[in-house]
């Protein structure tokens, strides 16, 4: 009995540190969404694209993307962005042959503030790109840290085709799907 209670409080503790704040109520959200080619840095495949908000300050500025495979790249994504500046500030991959991945996880960091990579400013409700960028290695001497930039993509699929796909996933928000129609109509 001791030992099944002990088991819940730990799966209790366990969980409450994997939760955020869901969002249910989109009329005040915005989507950004962005791509990824990393054919170029170690990692084959990504497995998380995270989305700070640097301003203003909030108790929970990290908000995770949903990612999927799409074009010989990532796009990435999250439905729940309020005002603000936000940032794709951080990417995970590991390097995988078929089923079988490394137990290295690879992050590449593009930094809080200082460049605008990935970065928007939500003045209200909308769609906004967060960019398309190629990651690349840089020649670093042999006991250096691995480094990478990230440099806007070339033969990246157009914003018209990053959105049909979104809108695929988005269709259970009304209120969010509609303002991807409302984005796509003005790509046209």
């Amino acid at each position: 009995m001791r030992r099944r209670l002990l088991l819940l409080l730990a799966a209790g503790v366990l969980a409450g540190c994997g939760t955020t704040t869901q969002v249910k109520d989109f009329t005040d959200r915005s989507v950004g969404y962005g791509w990824l080619n990393i054919k170029d840095v170690e990692a084959n495949r990504l497995h998380d694209v995270s989305i700070y908000q640097f301003r203003p300050h909030t108790p929970e500025p990290y908000y995770p993307a949903a990612l999927k495979e799409f074009k010989g790249g990532y796009l990435y994504w999250t439905m729940a962005l309020p005002q603000g500046a936000h940032k794709t500030i951080s990417a995970s991959g590991q390097r995988c042959l078929g089923i079988l991945c490394s137990n290295t996880t690879y992050r590449y960091s593009f930094g809080k503030q200082g460049d605008d990579v990935g970065a928007v400013t939500i003045r209200a409700p909308g769609v906004y790109h967060l960019g398309s960028y190629d990651l690349k290695d840089v020649k670093t001497g042999f006991f250096e840290a691995g480094k990478f930039e990230a440099v806007p993509a070339v033969k990246a699929p157009s914003r018209r085709e990053l959105l049909e796909e979104i809108l695929k996933d988005a269709q259970d928000e009304p209120v969010i799907a509609e303002r991807i129609r409302r984005e796509l109509a003005t790509l046209r």
